[in-house]
């Protein structure tokens, strides 16, 4: 239950928006920290029942982004029980796209976990990991090709895909320079009378929890991450990362 996108701007910079939805009883997220993978430096936000995270950037420029996956029809068996916050900090030591996705296949094995997408963004490419509890599919898009939109529903994806995704082109329908404000209003948007199809959606069970925004610069990366849904107030935290020449020590 998650909504991300991954939005090109002038000079080689990404900005990524996420909104991250819960259950109403699952612990707060602590905020973002700096975690050390091998030689490598990241900056995450951690959730507190698994120890792991859902969205994090490293110094190798490198940003992931984790969503649950529900697919239509009956739901799969149950995987062994491990979180899928695990699966990102199992790849913080890579040092490019290319060596993150490699290490997927060496250290995640897909069947003792439930279906997930893992989204990765670095040099000019989003690459997006499928996993529905059957197969696994990878799909790579060029990030300069224009704003990308990633978004999951605990009541079945299918039922939000749509209606997120006719709101993410109209707010992305004007020029690109606006294309970052039209990121922060698109994160913000609710749907009175269907709360529970809206981006930053509510319903019974759930919420949206948290708003994080990451900007990949050419030198480094900047995280703010907003405790709370995008419309509320909530003092947000922000930490930059320098990056590291790719494969240095």
């Amino acid at each position: 239950m998650c909504t991300l996108t991954v939005v090109p701007l002038p000079g080689g910079r990404v900005r990524v928006g996420f909104n991250r939805d819960e259950r109403r009883d699952r612990p707060a997220a602590l905020p973002p920290r700096r975690w050390r993978a091998g030689r490598r430096v990241a900056v995450l936000p951690i959730d507190p029942p698994s120890g792991g995270t859902w969205l994090a950037v490293t110094d190798a420029g490198l940003l992931l982004a984790l969503l649950n996956v529900t697919p239509p029809g009956p739901a799969p068996p149950p995987a062994a029980g491990r979180s899928r916050g695990e699966v990102i900090p199992a790849l913080l030591g890579s040092d490019s796209l290319a060596d993150a996705l490699a290490a997927v296949e060496r250290v995640v094995d897909y069947l003792t976990f439930a279906p997930f997408r893992l989204v990765l963004v670095g040099s000019g490419v989003a690459a997006d990991l499928r996993w529905d509890g059957s197969r696994a599919m990878v799909t790579s898009r060029l990030v300069g090709s224009g704003p990308l939109l990633y978004t999951s529903s605990g009541l079945g994806d299918h039922l939000v895909e749509g209606v997120r995704r006719g709101l993410f082109e109209d707010a992305f329908a004007g020029p690109a320079d606006g294309w970052a404000a039209a990121q922060d209003e698109f994160h913000r948007q609710t749907l009175p009378g269907r709360e529970h199809l809206g981006v930053n959606m509510t319903r019974a069970d759930a919420h949206t929890v948290s708003h994080a925004v990451v900007l990949l610069g050419p030198d480094g990366a900047e995280l703010t991450y907003h405790p709370d849904a995008p419309d509320r107030p909530a003092g947000p935290v922000t930490l930059t990362l320098p990056f590291a020449p790719v494969g240095a020590a």
